[in-house]
């Protein structure tokens, strides 16, 4: 019974061999018959240990390896030109004309310095990458370069204003770990100046001062870059010189948020289109079974982890997109506040200067009628003293012209009266003289009798204008 068993097992075994071969197209062998054949050992399926994969951490800067890196992203905000002798730079699009770099943001200070935050969607990489040059023909243009720093600018403090104008191509680290900036490079067209009490406010191109050379001259050169731990430190103007300004506490706030708010969108675009690098995964151990893992399980885990890296990519990307929606909406709210108070603050000023003017007006006029009244009193009074001048000056006039009458008609009565004296005297001549004809038997006079006749009369009339010049002295006016 048991040899009939056991021939029959082993015919089954030969028919299973035989059609296994037909089957599989393989060679095969005939295994001889042995007494102490046993059946082969169910085979036990032992699933592979739980792998342990390790997520992918968040990317949160921006990852830049190569100037190349910055092309795309930078394309839709401007183009890009060759410029001698700086090469491919980056010309902005669509800004005013009098656009200028580091001119439309706010200061913030962190551990590596005065950090330039703006809302300019180019502002992650050309405002802490590169340098920034200027050109008559093409404007503002950026040359990019790799080594990130919170702001490439230099600066300038002094008369209680603070300045920045942008690091030009040239300026290099050197071997002690300083950026070497030859400031003699940097136009005074480029620095930009606000008061220091304003430094922590908003910056917008309205609010700065341009190419002023009367403060440049003011101010003198405190800039100070260094590289500590291969991270650019741009320290400018110190926080107590701010704080005590301004009036209000500078609180630092981390680099690494600042780049995460600025960089978000960037880093998201980087993540859809690269894929995934799963850099910390270690290769799970050979399963405890001679046939290999479906891989159709290990192809389905990578996709799921792909979707589940991209969902949270895009998640990451709202959140920060809601951030930063928020933080313009802050800033939109600050910056109409801010234009508000400006508005009434200017509307104040016209007031109070409108007010000044009219008090200015009121005061010139009444100097002015003051003026006028002292002018008519002036006027009057010299009126008055010129007619009182006049009526004297008639008055000695009229003095004068009775004095010369009264002298006139007293030295014609004076003639008149030599003359009736000398008639009179020659009448008593002709007398005596008849009378000395007669006593004398009229014998006519002789020659030397006449002369001494003639001597005679001239004595007596000497005497006579003797006797009246005492006469003269007496009556003669007073001259005038």
């Amino acid at each position: 019974m048991n040899a009939t068993k056991l021939l029959t097992t082993r015919r089954a075994l030969l028919l299973c061999a035989a059609l296994t071969a037909t089957l599989t197209a393989c060679t095969t062998y005939v295994e001889q018959p042995r007494s102490d054949y046993q059946p082969p050992p169910r085979e036990v399926y032992v699933p592979p240990p739980a792998v342990v994969v390790e997520a992918p951490r968040a990317q949160v800067e921006v990852e830049i390896r190569s100037e190349n890196d910055f092309y795309e992203p930078l394309r839709a905000y401007g183009r890009w030109e060759d410029v001698s002798p700086n090469g491919r730079c980056w010309v902005p699009a669509r800004v005013e004309a009098d656009w200028r770099p580091y001119c439309n943001g706010h200061w913030e200070q962190t551990e590596a310095g005065w950090y330039w935050a703006s809302d300019e969607p180019w502002a992650w990489a050309t405002y802490h990458y590169g340098r920034w040059d200027f050109s008559p023909q093409i404007g503002w243009y950026w040359v990019p370069q790799t080594q990130w720093a919170p702001a490439w600018v230099s600066w300038h403090r002094g008369g209680g204003y603070v300045g920045w104008a942008p690091l030009h191509p040239p300026e290099r680290i050197d071997r002690r770990g300083s950026i070497e900036v030859d400031v003699r490079t940097i136009q005074p067209r480029a620095y930009v100046f606000v008061e220091e009490k304003r430094f922590l406010e908003p910056v917008r191109p309205r609010t700065v001062v341009v190419n002023n050379t009367t403060i440049i001259n003011k101010t003198v050169n405190i800039t100070n870059i260094k590289v500590v731990n291969n991270t650019v430190i741009n320290e400018g103007p110190r926080t107590t010189v701010i704080e005590q300004a301004s009036g209000h506490t500078v609180r630092p706030v981390p680099v690494r948020e600042l780049r995460r708010k600025s960089e978000a969108d960037v880093v998201a675009k980087q993540r859809i289109a690269q894929p995934v690098r799963d850099k910390n995964v270690q290769a799970p151990p050979a399963p405890v079974r001679r046939e290999a893992a479906p891989r159709e399980q290990t192809v389905q885990g990578d996709a799921q982890r792909q979707r589940a890296a991209e969902r949270q990519a895009q998640e990451d990307a709202l959140k920060n997109a809601k951030e930063k929606q928020a933080q313009v909406e802050a800033d939109r709210r600050a910056q109409e506040t801010q234009r508000k108070a400006q508005v009434e603050a200017d509307r104040r000023a016209k007031e109070l200067e409108r007010q000044t003017q009219t008090e200015a007006q009121r005061a010139r006029q009444k100097e002015a009628q003051l003026q006028a009244d002292q002018r008519a009193q002036e006027a009057s009074r010299k009126a008055q003293l010129e007619a009182a001048q006049r009526a004297q000056d008639a008055q000695r006039r009229s003095q004068l012209e009775a004095d010369r009458r009264s002298k006139v008609q007293l030295e014609a009565d004076q003639r008149k009266q030599q003359a009736q004296l000398k008639a009179q005297r020659d009448a008593e001549a002709r007398a005596k003289s008849e009378q000395a004809a007669k006593e004398k038997g009229k014998r006519p006079l002789t020659r030397a009798q006449q002369k001494k006749l003639e001597e005679q009369q001239q004595q007596q009339q000497q005497e006579q204008k003797q006797q009246q010049s005492p006469e003269k002295s007496v009556t003669a006016p007073p001259p005038p």
